[in-house]
């Protein structure tokens, strides 16, 4: 997720403080990498007497994002639910080209640039020059994929300080609630073999572009705290 304009906070917004009135919630903003992708409709609804946010991604492949400045080993606690009630079977996140998933949780951390490879820093200057936005040092997705084992890391083909972490698999437990609590430190070392930086962004993301299927997902609220 690249560097926003908008004011960084000490907290992730709570979807459940906002009304169910079909808007975007405060303090997330909606997150478009490629004008040529289909975008991805992120509202407030109720459900169970609680506000969610509802995604709905008609062939589309866009985010909704919470600029934040957080240190993850200070409060690496990372703690999330979603629901979903359908997935493609074909789509996995090892394909960049079958590269969709009914849920995934993005997390933007900051870091030494000057310690990227020379592909990398290719890679992030057309990315740059192409939209306008800048990349962060590395982001961790954390991602359910229709066959991939929960636990797996897959480095993303294109460039590598994109990861994915596996945190649900198959269709076991599509239309339920399913509810995280990860340590997102912890993650991070796992992932990239390093420690940390500062967490720049949060966001979730429900996409189905590249094999053109409509998905819908529910997030409920994603915080990252001490404990």
């Amino acid at each position: 997720m690249s560097t926003l304009e908008h004011a960084r906070a000490a907290r992730i917004a709570a979807f459940s403080v906002a009304a169910p009135d079909g808007q975007v919630p405060a303090g997330w903003y909606p997150f478009v990498m490629r004008r040529d992708k289909g975008t991805t409709r992120y509202l407030a609804v109720a459900d169970a007497g609680r506000t969610v946010l509802r995604a709905h991604a008609p062939a589309s492949s866009t985010a909704l994002v919470c600029p934040v400045d957080i240190d993850p080993v200070t409060s690496p606690w990372l703690e999330w639910a979603w629901k979903a009630d359908a997935l493609d079977s074909r789509a996995s996140v090892a394909d960049a080209d079958l590269d969709d998933a009914p849920a995934r949780l993005m997390v933007s951390i900051d870091g030494d640039h000057g310690r990227l490879s020379l592909a990398d820093m290719l890679f992030f200057e057309q990315v740059e020059l192409f939209t306008g936005k800048r990349l962060p040092y590395a982001t961790l997705m954390y991602v359910w994929d229709p066959v991939l084992p929960v636990g797996t890391v897959v480095n993303y083909s294109r460039n590598s300080r994109v990861r994915y972490l596996v945190v649900e698999s198959g269709r076991g437990h599509l239309g339920v609630w399913l509810h995280y609590r990860r340590n997102l430190a912890d993650d991070y070392r796992q992932a990239f073999g390093e420690a940390p930086g500062h967490v720049l962004s949060v966001a979730v993301m429900t996409d189905s572009d590249d094999l053109k299927a409509t998905i819908d997902a529910l997030y409920g609220d994603v915080s990252l705290t001490d404990r």
